[in-house]
């Protein structure tokens, strides 16, 4: 019993570093920001556009988006390698954690996977993601931001160009204003972007690392159990995916969504990970407190007041959620169609009428 609660804890408190982990990471994108920022402005502050024509534009352009890809180039290389370490550090992770599961005197033969066979699976693999993103190559995942942020910089000089802005109008819109503390800018989205890129391949990095482990420990490791975050933030389809079980070979894993939160426990062939008694976080209405291991998402939101529901899941989900007359177990069925995509309220209606009519969800 003891055991089972320090792996599951050991867990928890590994996704909160994990959380950590991807925060730090991002922040290492800021040099490479200013140094964009600085090249633009030295590249637009050498000659007028308004006296340009079409064809001095695009010359201009094609070295503007030469300079951002050299930048974006070198992001991607450090970034690149910094995965590869963390998704080596996770496996060794989740190899010490079916280690401790042996009781005293036991020794158990865990294999940990060669750093050959992690970087495959990290590389081959395709992020889960649904959405943009989702079927995505972690390379090509990782290429689509670099590409579409080229892109939106270079929009922005041509449209200016065309609007017949000063070079100092068109600095102003890619960097933004200080007296909004240049968040007004499309480089505070770029740097947004980033942050969103770095946390979700690192939770993708993270699981398949740790998924090579359980497939080498095929006599160990059982099942898979998803473990959402416990909180006001958590996605639509974290929430319906908290407590579901796969086998070790086949099903999808987090990342579910950009900026995905969701883990999973291995279980495994010697004793249920989610023992009777066991604890996990949560954050809930009363702050922050322990809940049963065994507790799922909506049984948990279940417990909270319709004011954190509200917030949680939306008015209208929450009204249905406490009026609509469904199981909990059938309202959470209705978030994720068979491919564990979100449906709409519509969707829902549609197979569930009568619940929205209960709720006084018309029309």
């Amino acid at each position: 019993m003891a055991a089972n609660q320090a792996i599951l804890d050991a867990t928890i408190r590994h996704a909160v570093f994990l959380e950590k982990l991807k925060a730090g990471e991002a922040g290492k994108f800021a040099p490479f920001l200013k140094e964009i920022d600085r090249s633009i402005r030295d590249r637009l502050t050498q000659s007028d556009l308004t006296e340009y024509n079409v064809k001095r534009l695009e010359a201009l352009l094609k070295e503007v988006d030469s300079l951002l890809l050299g930048i974006f180039d070198r992001y991607r290389a450090q970034l690149n390698l910094d995965l590869i370490d963390i998704a080596n550090y996770e496996a060794e992770f989740e190899a010490s954690s079916l280690a401790r599961l042996a009781p005293i005197g036991v020794a158990l033969d865990v294999v940990v996977p060669t750093a050959a066979a992690i970087r495959i699976a990290v590389l081959t693999n395709p992020l889960s993601v649904r959405g943009t993103g989702g079927g995505k190559l972690l390379k090509s995942f990782i290429q689509g931001w670099t590409s579409a942020e080229r892109e939106r910089v270079n929009g922005t000089i041509r449209q200016g160009f065309f609007e017949g802005q000063t070079n100092f109008q068109i600095i102003r819109n890619i960097r933004g204003t200080k007296s909004a503390g240049y968040k007004d800018g499309i480089l505070a989205t770029t740097n947004r972007n980033a942050s969103t890129v770095v946390h979700t391949a690192i939770q993708h990095v993270s699981s398949q690392a740790r998924m090579e482990v359980a497939k080498a420990n095929t006599d160990i490791v059982s099942e898979v159990e998803m473990v959402a975050t416990l909180d006001s933030k958590t996605s639509q389809q974290c929430r319906s995916m908290d407590k579901r079980r796969f086998p070790v070979d086949s099903g999808p894993r987090p990342p579910f969504h950009p900026n995905c939160r969701t883990t999973f426990v291995l279980l495994t062939k010697l004793s249920d990970m989610f023992a009777k008694g066991a604890t996990r976080a949560s954050v809930g209405a009363s702050g922050a407190g322990q809940v049963s291991a065994s507790l799922d998402y909506y049984h948990w939101l279940q417990q909270q007041p319709a004011s954190f529901q509200d917030v949680a899941i939306g008015p209208v989900r929450a009204k249905l959620f406490r009026e609509g007359g469904l199981s909990i177990e059938r309202f959470a069925e209705l978030q994720l169609d068979r491919n564990f995509a979100p449906l709409t309220l519509s969707q829902m209606k549609k197979l569930e009428p009568l619940a929205f009519v209960r709720a006084q969800l018309l029309p």
